[in-house]
């Protein structure tokens, strides 16, 4: 495995911290670091998912690279830091529009004024570019979900990129790596430790707590979350909406007992989405005040089930046009 592929290679010496899934809560993260009893050779391994859904993405990333002037700090990518690369590249990509529906519009709103106009700093742009997808020391392989069921001679990054982001399946596999996979992603109460695998997602931002591990005593540390915030959204205060709306077209999937209906967004935000019908059998007539519930996105890890009902419907050249409030959705 080569760094050109997205793999770091680690030391083995000096207190090793790992520190689970942080998604914006800034706050948590400073609590956490003061208690560390960090040490110049210490090494900080973050396995993802600094931004979205919390109050303050930017001020994560402010920290971490503060963080780094200062001691070893590793920082990985986590499936959400993929999701902005997306957005960064093209904002209506599919990509781009699960960034958003999956608390994208929190991290944005950190770096905005307050008409929405936002800019990331070119040292942030430059963090999430770099972030690698995994990383080895001599007992420990790290990403930010896990690894395929192989030998990890055999992991190419690239190659099960997918595996590394996204996959659920740790918490059920008994296979022996040769290494033990630390990873977060998949949100428990306490961390998961495992013959094979360990797991220092402990759900912050979902009311639960940040959760770093010193790995060579297996030593715990613990914030909970401090405050529950309203959610925030990327919005310009010149509007009524709540959420500035993004245009692109995500396939969104209308549940129905007879046969799923099919729709692209005109535009969306996380709370509102505007969709034009694709469904060319029989008639689709989705009434204003019927509730509706459905996939937005495609089959894969890029798919999230909402609630939501229908608050405006349309007629166009192109057949009916629908205005759906997102009132629940189940994020990534």
């Amino acid at each position: 495995m080569s760094a050109t592929k997205g793999v770091s290679a680690g030391r083995g010496d000096g207190p090793l911290f790992v520190v689970g899934d942080i998604h914006g809560c800034a706050v948590e993260l400073k609590l956490l670091l003061e208690k560390l009893p960090l040490t110049a050779d210490s090494t900080i391994l973050f396995v993802g998912d600094y931004i979205d859904r919390g109050p303050d993405s930017r001020q994560v990333v402010e920290t971490i690279l503060d963080l780094r002037k200062r001691y070893r700090v590793v920082p990985l990518m986590g499936n959400h830091e993929a999701m902005l690369g997306d957005f960064l590249d093209s904002p209506g990509s599919l990509g781009g529009g699960m960034f958003v529906y999956n608390g994208g519009s929190s991290t944005l709103a950190s770096y905005a004024d307050q008409l929405g106009q936002y800019s990331i700093p070119d040292e942030h742009v430059a963090f999430f570019r770099e972030l690698k997808l995994c990383h080895d020391t001599p007992d420990y392989f790290f990403a930010h979900a896990g690894v395929p069921e192989i030998p990890l001679e055999q992991l190419d990054p690239e190659e099960h990129r997918e595996e590394l982001l996204w996959t659920r399946d740790m918490s059920e596999s008994v296979y022996a790596w040769s290494k033990v996979i630390v990873h977060g992603h998949c949100q428990q109460g306490e961390p998961e430790i495992a013959a094979n695998h360990i797991n220092v997602d402990t759900g912050c931002v979902y009311d639960g707590s940040l959760t770093a591990m010193e790995l060579h005593t297996r030593e715990l540390y613990r914030v909970p979350r401090q405050q529950r915030e309203a959610p925030r959204y990327l919005r310009d205060i010149r509007s009524k909406r709540r959420a500035i709306r993004f245009a692109g077209a995500i396939p969104v999937q209308i549940d129905r007992p007879e046969i799923p209906l099919h729709f692209l967004t005109v535009n969306y935000s996380e709370i509102g989405m505007y969709l034009r019908t694709l469904s060319t059998y029989g008639a689709v007539d989705l009434q204003v005040g019927e509730s509706v519930t459905g996939f937005i996105g495609v089959h894969g890890p890029w798919r999230i089930r909402f609630w939501g009902e229908v608050v405006r419907r349309d007629h166009g050249p192109e057949g009916a046009y629908y205005a759906i409030h997102i009132k629940a959705s189940t994020g990534m």
